[in-house]
């Protein structure tokens, strides 16, 4: 999912989840036959044996359940950021920002958007717990904050970057495993002899699972204890945005983490991956392998203190085992000579690491933007080695860290470099991290080449040449037309055409039924196997346009109106053109408004989070201060809009310029 906060971009990856799916298979099926050819095997494959043997043996019994805890300890108060600190790390936020996790609320997270007024208590303290409990159990990716809305069988928990992660009861790990898809950096918790959600006098066996982790701090087979941090939360694998996706799943489950449905049954239901879980594919089974893991963690809150790691309750201890007898034994009496002693050798003490991290003030887009990290000790003397690892870590949308786990073997002659591939343009800052230390560069710039300034008369004349020398694209769209590059780039695509007798009508509005048409075609949407039939008294069953309406409605990007209507020749304004636009398109849609992005518009208006995202990325012809909500869109600006998102998409700039064209 790539516009919700939090929401999971298609985190199930077909491969990687069927050969999860398959490694379950083939020891079952195979169980019987390793264990004959063990032995045998043991000469044959070496080393690969041990893994074998590692395998059978069970795993550490841990701690009697005492109760359980949230796995975020504290959250950001999201409604009182600034908007610069929306995407600060964990560390960057200022602690007087973060309040204890909010209380998962089913009805608090289903109220509408639109009933909470700003600046009220009550509301804001709802709006915190929609925006941190971003997609609820059971939930779907509508933005409703509905559970049993879709099959998204966890909840995605929006915390910053480098949040403390925390084992919510005394477990043993049984996973951690790090893909480049998927669920990321994620791990497995196993709970035995734990209350039942379904009936807390029956004790069961549940597994935790947190997902899209930045860095693990634990290994397989390690015992945790309630409160442990075991991680560090990031946005690892297909996630849009740094989030927690935490999931238990029952005992009966076959897999962890477990999903209810596969990349070939989600495609025979003609669906994409949002369209799936919005459908609530799998939802059955979704709730016999997992439970809403929010509850069983409320039902057993506790405030008893947390263990020290690796203490063990009382109640664990087992009692001594007693002395053996001992006969004595007649040893004959030998004279020893006690030697002189040498001089004291005292063990050297290992220097502490001391890191500074220095590059350029200024680099352009074109080179290569490269930051060097020395590590001395505090005598200023050069270390070419440290213990653990240090986390590197980028602030401002400038790009992708190229490593973001450091340690000594990156060392050379006491330095490593740190580079940022796919830069773009901004403002940003590196952090190094080791041992709670930061060490930050300075803040450094990366610009766009400034372009070429041509004399008023020499610019004039060449305009004049290219406007009068391109070709018509449609029989009313030529060289002189503001929206040639537009209609011409939408028109090759294959996003938006014309008319049958040659023209595009550049000025003419557009219906309900084109826009999800275009809309839809922008996204690469899959459409729907539909039998062309939808319970609107004013749709033709054999219309073109059903396959497109029974898309948008399945995905919660259009609906109908009361009385049973869905209106599709009715004319869009330019908020519902954004909003079923961006819907449907795969972007990141940050929920919160805090000032209004338009002189006409206000932070409480339904369509703000829009109206923002498109003065952010510069989608709107013509500037101004004001985006009139409500006035009808032409078909002209429609392919403006859509080219602009198509070169932000394409590119992976974080905003839209004359430039991207070339690119």
């Amino acid at each position: 999912m790539t516009y919700l906060p939090g929401g999971d971009d298609q985190f199930i990856d077909s491969p990687i989840h069927q050969l999860e799916v398959s490694k379950k298979h083939r020891h079952a099926v195979a169980w019987v036959g390793l264990l004959v050819l063990a032995l045998g095997s043991f000469a044959i494959v070496g080393g690969g044996s041990s893994n074998f043997f590692a395998s059978i043996l069970p795993i550490k019994q841990h701690p009697a359940f005492d109760g359980t805890v949230y796995p975020v300890e504290k959250a950001p108060n999201w409604v009182a950021l600034m908007s610069a600190e929306y995407k600060y790390s964990y560390e960057q936020i200022p602690s007087n920002k973060f309040n204890p996790m909010p209380v998962y609320n089913a009805t608090n997270l289903a109220q509408p958007v639109e009933n909470l007024k700003w600046g009220n208590p009550a509301d804001d303290a709802i709006r915190n717990q929609k925006i941190t409990y971003s997609v609820p159990y059971m939930g779907s990716y509508r933005l409703n904050g509905k559970e049993n809305d879709g099959s998204h069988l966890a909840v995605d928990i929006k915390v910053p970057v480098n949040t403390p992660v925390r084992s919510i009861a005394n477990g043993t790990v049984i996973k951690v495993a790090s893909a480049t898809s998927g669920f990321g950096k994620h791990i497995v918790v196993q709970h035995t002899n734990v209350p039942s959600v379904d009936s807390p006098s029956v004790l069961t066996t549940y597994y935790s699972s947190y997902s899209h982790l930045a860095t693990v701090l634990i290994s397989e087979g390690d015992v945790v204890l309630r409160g442990q941090n075991i991680a560090l939360s990031g946005e690892s694998g297909f996630a849009t945005t740094p989030h927690i996706h935490f999931q238990i799943d029952r005992a009966e489950s076959p897999w962890h983490p477990y999903w209810a449905f596969t990349f070939q049954e989600q495609s025979a239901a003609g669906l994409d991956f949002v369209g799936a879980i919005n459908a609530g594919l799998g939802k059955e089974k979704a709730l016999l392998n997992t439970v809403n893991p929010m509850i069983f963690i409320q039902n057993n809150l506790t405030s008893a203190p947390i263990l020290a790691a690796g203490s063990i309750p009382a109640t664990q201890v087992a009692a001594p085992t007693p002395e053996p007898v001992v006969t004595p034994v007649v040893v004959p009496v030998v004279q020893v000579v006690t030697p002189t002693p040498d001089a004291t050798v005292v063990a050297p003490v290992a220097a502490t690491p001391i890191f500074t991290v220095s590059g350029k003030t200024l680099y352009q887009i074109s080179e290569e933007v490269k930051l060097t990290v020395s590590v001395k000790d505090a005598s200023g003397s050069t270390l070419n080695h440290f213990n653990g690892s240090a986390l590197a870590l980028l602030t401002g949308d400038v790009g992708v860290l190229s490593k973001a786990n450091v340690i000594e073997d990156d060392l050379v002659g006491g330095q490593f470099v740190v580079q940022i591939l796919t830069p773009k343009s901004g403002k940003g800052q590196l952090t190094i991290l080791y041992n709670d230390v930061a060490a930050k560069s300075q803040e450094f710039y990366i610009v766009a080449p400034e372009p070429v300034v041509v004399a008023p008369a020499v610019e004039e004349k060449a305009a004049a040449v290219v406007t009068t020398n391109r070709p018509k694209i449609f029989a009313d769209v030529g060289g002189s037309s503001s929206s040639y590059d537009a209609i011409k780039y939408v028109k090759q695509q294959s996003v938006f055409g014309g008319y049958e007798d040659g023209t595009f009508k550049p000025d003419q509005v557009i219906s309900r039924v084109e826009v999800l048409k275009v809309a839809l075609k922008t996204a690469n949407r899959q459409l729907l196997n539909t039998s062309g039939t939808l319970s609107y008294a004013d749709i033709d069953a054999k219309a073109w346009y059903v396959p497109y309406i029974a898309t948008a409605q399945q995905n919660g990007i259009a609906s109908g109106y009361i009385g049973g209507f869905f209106k599709p020749n009715q004319n869009v304004t330019r908020g519902e053109f954004l909003k079923i636009l961006l819907l449907s398109a795969p972007v990141s849609i940050d929920p919160i408004v805090n000032a209004s992005p338009y002189t006409d518009v206000a932070v409480s208006d339904w369509y703000a989070v829009f109206a923002q995202f498109a003065k952010q990325k510069n989608l709107l012809p013509g500037g101004g201060a004001e985006f009139k909500p409500n006035e009808e869109i032409t078909r002209a600006e429609v392919a403006e809009i859509i080219y602009r998102l198509l070169l932000v998409m394409k590119t992976g700039a974080s905003t839209y310029t004359a430039g991207l064209a070339n690119g």
